[in-house]
């Protein structure tokens, strides 16, 4: 939509109305969609019963990495600390505690059955395989080692009855909603 219309340059640098016409409605759905996604989010730990959030904290990533122009936009434009915010207002209301001071670092690389560093397990995006045999989705991977590194205890490896093991929740962003995908009654979270 934005790219039919004339963006602002060096030679004429301010914006058409149309063009921030169409820059405000996108501001305006991404903001919507961050809501939705958050408040959904909350809403399922509240059900599951949680009183505490730990999310991974991910200060000077942007400035580490360099993909190229394209990627590094995007990079940018990533809302991170937004989403932060609307989870922590938002679990506050709820009552729910909300922690975002979990060094990630390399919780994507390190093996959570075995505690070994290696990048080449991460086999493509979604698949971590170790030497020692540990094969798991690559980013349940790096949340079992976020949520290890959090509350000092593996929710695989067996808990010490001090927190519950965590549940891997999926939603597919409608267009007014978030639907969650229909369960099957014979499977049971963990």
């Amino acid at each position: 939509m934005r790219a039919k219309v004339k963006p602002p340059s060096r030679e004429n640098p301010r914006m058409s109305r149309r063009y921030r016409e169409i820059a405000r409605k996108e501001r305006r759905q991404v903001e919507h969609l961050l809501h939705m996604v958050t408040a959904h989010f909350v809403r399922a730990c509240v059900q599951r019963g949680a009183k505490e959030i730990a999310i991974g904290e991910l200060t000077g990533i942007r400035g580490a990495i360099d993909y190229g122009d394209r990627l590094n936009q995007r990079l940018h434009n990533w809302s991170y600390r937004k989403v932060v915010d609307m989870i922590r207002y938002k679990a506050e209301i709820a009552g729910i505690a909300v922690r975002t001071d979990v060094d990630e670092r390399n919780t994507s690389r390190t093996c959570h059955a075995c505690g070994r560093v290696c990048e080449a397990s991460r086999i493509h995006r979604g698949l971590y395989r170790c030497q020692c045999g540990w094969t798991a989705q690559a980013d349940v991977n790096g949340a079992l080692n976020i949520y290890e590194r959090a509350f000092q205890v593996s929710p695989i490896q067996g808990s010490s009855g001090r927190v519950a093991r965590p549940v891997v929740l999926s939603f597919r962003p409608g267009w007014h909603t978030v639907h969650e995908p229909k369960r099957r009654s014979d499977l049971r979270a963990s």
